[in-house]
């Protein structure tokens, strides 16, 4: 399952093949990929959720980059990722 935060086409329109404008994308299933840190975590009741809620906005992809990143790992026999859920980020960004 592939878990980005927000999905963007880059453009209106539509073109077959498409090809991404923007850098590959950096994906983990572990742990959010390039998650960050902060002390606001520890504050009580909210600070775990203003803390998702930074590292949130951060995790934006296009469509495109899904798609190329989806059919690079359809294109390789053995899957990194098959069963597993993938967190990603524009590794440009």
């Amino acid at each position: 399952m592939l878990c980005p935060s927000t999905m963007t086409p880059e453009s209106s329109d539509i073109n077959v093949p498409t090809k991404t404008l923007r850098g590959k994308l950096i994906a983990n299933a572990a742990t959010p990929p390039s998650w960050q840190d902060s002390w606001i975590k520890y504050i009580p009741l909210i600070g775990k959720t203003l803390l998702c809620a930074m590292n949130a906005r951060r995790y934006e992809t296009t469509l495109e980059q899904n798609a190329e990143f989806i059919a690079g790992d359809l294109e390789s026999h053995e899957s990194r990722w098959s069963g597993m859920t993938v967190g990603v980020i524009d590794g440009s960004k």
